[in-house]
């Protein structure tokens, strides 16, 4: 996925394949190529949304030619928890 640093976007974790019902999500964002971003984190702005198994969140900013590991966890309602995360290009 890419985007351009003033594009606001949402981001949508599925979780469909690994569980019937999802809560207690927690989001990390960390620069894995490019320069160093001690405001990584901020880039999720609002709250997330809870669709049955989906969670989407929106992300905004990034520093132009980073590739940051975006990642959401979440808790089944068997006691499991699971991580999906996928890779963001930001735009130089």
């Amino acid at each position: 996925m890419t985007k351009y640093p003033a594009e606001i976007i949402t981001i949508t974790f599925d979780f469909s394949a690994l569980a019937t019902s999802i809560s207690n999500p927690i989001f990390g964002c960390v620069a894995m190529q490019g320069r160093v971003d001690s405001s990584q984190s901020a880039m999720w702005i609002g709250s997330e949304e809870i669709q049955g198994t989906k969670v989407l969140r929106k992300i905004s900013g990034g520093q132009p030619g980073n590739v940051y590991r975006i990642s959401c966890q979440v808790d089944d309602a068997d006691g499991e928890r699971w991580v999906l995360s996928e890779l963001i290009t930001i735009h130089a």
